[in-house]
């Protein structure tokens, strides 16, 4: 666990008292900087992006403090729009604020546990500790041991029953936790429905709790009352043996629906400083699915469909490109193709944004010829994935697990999407359902083959990518009762998938054959698996949806520990006439529609089969926009003029690569609105270019990009845009970015033109024997320097490297000493200045002089050295 003594604490406020009361401590930033020198994407854990609520909000002053985390990566987390909804909600109410707070990557959590550093939200620096309420959106059950790691890395006890008064109350909520059984040791609470007027409820008890002076168990006995959320504290158990589920009494809980339009119009909109999972806006179109495909855990629980206006639905998307600067809309929904109104949206969607270089991402449509038509409307822009999901090899298995879904019909849709213009479609099908002939893996074996076929027929370019994913039986769905295949089964049917296929067009990616299996074990167990979930998470598990995290051996240890009996009943089929506990206590779905669905599931066979009815596609089943692909217009590929932005870089956005400061600054002028030109092909984007490189890790005083234009503007027009436009940018750029001034320039630099002016640096020492070390050793360097360089990342290596799987160092000779045109010490002490030749040039960079000739480790940067670019001249 966390050494809490040994961090360094910038503001502490304590409160002594029996009564709930955590306490409110800051973290000096300084603390946090050694540790990100050391790290990959150090960019993960910096904050200040824009769009954050800390700007309006102070936690000082709230009555609840609510702290939302996604147990991943910041990736993944900043992707998860459950979480923004309930961020957003939070935000807009005066009396609360929300903070948020993700896992660090284990480079990250093991400089945190040698540094005594707890984990800490990223909007405010403060600890996790000193939130009243630290909510959890657990959307699969291979989060579990990270909610173990979340709490350890907080130091705050991973057993609900040992946390004390000055503890947050640990809450967790998401599709995962529909059987919430497997959490009674660690959570508080466990919500189970849509969060968003539920989070507000939660709030005020815990605010009118503190100020009442009331305990942490008196304010968890009261939030009772919050429909939705089941609090483990106030379950009695009653054991019946190993080969039987427990008895469980308590309250029987309710799942909430939200019922109110719910379009994801955020006030607080979180624009990320890195590449995220989900990096576009998201609208959502409706919510809960009516296909009701019998493996479909989601498609059951988020029952009722609530669908939204397409008027509203245009009008928020609008408004989050403003606030975002986003090139993408996805729509999204369980079932897009069922959103009945599908054709009007994308149309209007099209009509109002394409124009501006946006694009629509469709990611859950189904095998119909309407997608053709929808996924052209935008090709012009930015050419979509197109994805279906067929899930089994036969119509027979098809029809068991009522996938509506035909395999003539998705080959006519794939030789349609390859006639226009995609060289790639991808195909999702599912191992390990219910098979009662033991066909699955050849039924697979031949569909696949067959869609290789295609690709081979329909040109030299076209190719198939395969994604295998494998069945888990989940609560709450008709196969609940169904066996979970063990690792074995599924190791075996891969291997005859890989040797089965014969085609050359198809790349088969199927996930670990372990994964699975656990993933079944904690998704229809009792709370009996929790001291196994901890055992697991104490040896080592966390990450465990991660291919390269996951540790397969250490978990085939926990389900030898697992009694026989017990492992039976969480794995093996059972009758549907067996009761499972989550229905005790969970008015989710009722048990008796899916006893009466698995009967009818049983007697499916070839005779009473209804497959999907054949499809072409006709211009007379589509409105006439909708076979209109809407294109940007011509006159914004053409400069007229050019802007130069020049501005300075610090903390903390020296965390970020050169490639990430330019994709924010395409936010940023998206968001003022600037009259950008596009690129052309089949991704378009603005074009912006800047010539010097700057290092991660480099602070600058003077940055220069250039932006092109499709309009010109003359006279009085200049300096009333010139001045509109810097507000702009001004009120848009996120922290450690800040604008010195724009022009309006007529033609841009080539980097020819700019290869001989000089770069220069300011390198600013913490103590005088390493400054002098250093300017002496640049005093006296060679005219050449020859240093061995990392090998190059396996995807950017020759043809022939990656044959011979070479990864020996890259000898290289730069100029150094002839490459240095200035070298003199500042005013400043311990400090001294030096300009370099350009690189193109074939002068050495400032990194490398560092890294190889000074032997300056990156570790110490911004510790015993800043390095700052600076404005020419440099004296």
């Amino acid at each position: 666990m966390i050494v809490a003594e040994n961090i360094k604490i910038k503001d502490k406020i304590a409160l002594v008292s029996n009564s709930f009361a955590p306490q409110l401590e800051y973290l000096d930033f300084d603390t946090i900087k050694p540790l990100l020198q050391r790290v990959q994407r150090p960019g993960r854990y910096t904050g200040g992006e824009f769009g954050v609520a800390s700007k309006d909000k102070k936690p000082e002053q709230a009555k609840a403090r609510v702290l939302l985390s996604y147990p991943d990566t910041y990736e993944l987390g900043m992707s998860n729009e459950g979480l923004r909804i309930l961020y957003d909600a939070v935000n807009t109410c005066d009396s609360f604020i929300a903070d948020r707070a993700y896992l660090p990557w284990p480079d990250f959590a093991k400089e945190m546990n040698t540094a005594g550093l707890p984990l800490y939200s990223l909007d405010n620096f403060l600890t996790a500790r000193s939130f009243d309420l630290w909510g959890f959106n657990t959307s699969h059950e291979m989060l579990y041991t990270n909610l173990c790691y979340a709490l350890d890395l907080a130091d705050i006890p991973i057993l609900r029953l040992e946390r004390r008064d000055s503890d947050p109350i640990i809450i967790t909520g998401g599709t995962a936790v529909s059987n919430p059984l497997p959490l009674f040791d660690f959570m508080d609470g466990i919500f189970l429905g849509d969060g968003e007027e539920a989070i507000l409820d939660i709030c005020k008890i815990i605010a009118k709790g503190k100020e009442e002076g009331r305990t942490r168990a008196e304010i968890l006995s009261n939030l009772q009352e919050v429909q939705g959320l089941l609090l483990p504290a106030f379950y009695e158990v009653h054991e019946r043996g190993e080969a039987s589920y427990p008895l469980y009494t308590g309250p029987r809980i309710t799942k909430r629906n939200y019922r109110k339009a719910n379009i994801s119009a955020l006030k607080y909109a979180i624009v990320p400083n890195i590449d995220i999972a989900q990096d576009r806006v998201v609208v959502e179109v409706a919510r809960g699915c009516g296909q009701g495909c019998r493996f479909c855990h989601a498609g059951f629980w988020k029952r009722p469909v609530r669908s939204n206006e397409v008027d509203a639905i245009v009008r928020t998307a609008g408004e989050m490109l403003k606030k975002t600067g986003h090139n993408s809309v996805s729509l999204h929904s369980l079932s897009l193709a069922d959103y009945p109104y599908l054709e009007e949206l994308v149309v209007q969607m099209a009509s109002a944004y394409g124009a501006n270089g946006i694009s629509l991402s469709l990611p859950s449509l189904r095998v119909q010829v309407k997608t053709i038509a929808v996924l052209e409307m935008t090709s012009n822009i930015r050419r979509s994935n197109v994805t279906f999901a067929l899930e089994a090899g036969s119509q027979l298995q098809r029809e068991r697990i009522r996938k509506k879904s035909s395999e003539k019909n998705l080959h006519y849709l794939i030789r349609e999407i390859f006639s226009r213009g995609w060289d790639l479609a991808k195909v999702y099908f599912m191992m390990g359902l219910p098979d009662k002939e033991g066909n699955e893996v050849y039924d697979l074996i031949r569909a696949i083959n067959a869609l290789g076929k295609i690709a081979e027929e329909c040109g030299p370019r076209k190719k198939i990518n395969i994604t295998v994913s494998l069945f888990v039986p989940k609560p709450f769905t008709t196969f609940q009762w169904e066996k979970q295949q063990t690792p074995d089964y599924f190791q075996k049917n891969l291997d005859l998938l890989h040797k089965g296929i014969t085609t050359k067009r198809v790349t088969l990616k199927g996930p670990s054959a372990e994964m699975p299996y656990i993933e079944g074990l904690l998704s229809r167990s009792d709370h009996r698996v929790g001291k196994w979930i901890l055992k697991a998470y104490r040896r080592g598990a966390r990450f465990d949806s991660w291919d390269d995290q996951f540790l397969p051996e250490l978990w085939q240890e926990i389900i030898k520990e697992i009694p026989s009996d017990i492992l039976k009943l969480w794995m093996e089929k059972k009758s549907s006439d067996v009761l499972v506990p989550w229905h005790d206590i969970i008015d989710g779905v009722k048990i008796e529609l899916l006893q009466k669905d698995h009967k009818r599931y049983q007697n499916v066979n070839e005779e009473n089969m209804n497959p999907a009815h054949p499809q072409a596609l006709r211009k007379s089943d589509f409105p006439p926009e909708l076979l209109k692909p809407v294109s940007i217009p011509k006159d914004k590929f053409e400069c007229k003029q050019s802007l130069v932005i020049n501005y300075s870089r610090f903390v903390p956005c020296i965390y970020l690569s050169h490639l990430e400061v330019i994709e924010i600054f395409r936010r940023v002028c998206r968001r003022a609105e600037l009259p950008m030109t596009f690129s052309q092909g089949y991704n378009k984007h603005e074009k912006i270019y800047s010539f010097n490189t700057l290092a991660v890790y480099f602070y600058s005083n003077y940055e220069s990009l250039y932006i092109e234009l499709f309009s010109a503007f003359n006279g009085n027009q200049d300096a009333s845009l010139k001045k509109l436009w810097k507000e702009r940018i001004e009120e848009n750029l996120p922290s450690g970015l800040k604008l010195i001034d724009i022009d309006l320039v007529e033609k841009i630099p080539s980097a020819k033109d700019l290869q001989e002016d000089k770069i220069c640096y300011q390198l600013l020492f913490s103590e005088s024997d390493l400054a002098m070390r250093c300017f002496k050793q640049l005093e006296g360097s060679p005219a050449f320097f020859e240093y061995e360089r990392p090998p190059r990342p396996k995807k950017t290596r020759t043809k022939r490297a990656k044959k011979k799987n070479e990864t020996f160092q890259r000898k290289t000779k730069k100029s150094l000493g002839a490459g240095i045109s200035l070298l003199k010490w500042d005013e400043e002490p311990l400090s001294f200045f030096i300009a370099l030749g350009h690189p193109n040039l074939g002068v050495i960079s400032m990194k490398d002089i560092l890294i190889h000739y000074l032997k300056l480790n990156e570790h110490s940067w911004n510790l015993d050295l800043k390095i700052t670019r600076v404005h020419l001249p440099c004296h």
